[in-house]
């Protein structure tokens, strides 16, 4: 989707999960990777909007998730790019390990128990080294973007998204667009703090939210969940 300002929003279905490119004039900023071995898919999407991995100025990994770092390390060996990630769990990314979110469900929260048991069987990855750490915010003026990456914790401690132009979120596993009747995601570390990182991103005045998992969706949603959970 192509914004108002200039900079097109390209996602890339990677089957567990979304990765998102962000293209400002001839620079590119990459949100996640999906799991291991989804490089070359998004290597391919770049390509077919005559991009190189070496457009690609910074990576930014929304949270610690197999699902959503798994070919990080491919992606940075390629690119060259720096990779950037929250404070909180920058030790969870040198270790290969983002471990498993707890459930917000009595299913979820078997499924959950089961991912912990497997542990890096299942959860692990290349580890990396991040090369920028954040807290808050992050301005993305020197990427050609007109944005920031906001903290928006509650899935994980250390979950971020990343706001453009006031307009778009790219909001990784902070909104779940998979049910129906709920944005809740299935599992998540602190609702309590989650529902707070909800109000965080209506507050920004953004109209489309794109999901790590799902399809892009309007304010008028996030707005109609929230109050209801409010309640």
């Amino acid at each position: 989707m192509k914004s108002r300002g200039g900079s097109e929003i390209i996602a890339v279905p990677l089957g567990r999960a979304n990765a998102y490119l962000v293209a400002g004039g001839q620079q590119v900023v990459l949100v996640d990777s999906g799991t291991k071995g989804n490089a070359q898919r998004i290597v391919q999407t770049l390509a077919n909007r005559n991009f190189s991995p070496r457009h690609i100025r910074l990576i930014i990994v929304t949270h610690t998730h197999y699902d959503h770092c798994g070919s990080l390390k491919a992606l940075r060996d390629l690119s060259g790019a720096p990779a950037l990630v929250h404070e909180n769990e920058a030790v969870r990314l040198m270790e290969g390990y983002g471990g498993f979110p707890k459930g917000t469900s009595l299913l979820t929260a078997l499924i959950s128990g089961l991912g912990r048991t497997l542990g890096k069987r299942m959860g692990g990855y290349e580890a990396v080294s991040p090369d920028i750490l954040v807290k808050d915010r992050f301005g993305l003026e020197d990427y050609g973007l007109d944005g920031y990456v906001l903290a928006t914790p509650g899935h994980t401690a250390g979950s971020v998204s990343v706001i453009l132009e006031n307009k778009h979120a790219i909001v990784g596993d902070t909104l779940f667009n998979v049910f129906n009747k709920s944005l809740f995601p299935p599992f998540a570390d602190d609702p309590v703090e989650l529902l707070r990182s909800w109000k965080k991103l209506y507050e920004t005045g953004c109209e489309s939210f794109y999901p790590g998992h799902g399809k892009r969706f309007h304010r008028d949603r996030l707005k109609k969940d929230l109050e209801a959970r409010m309640k």
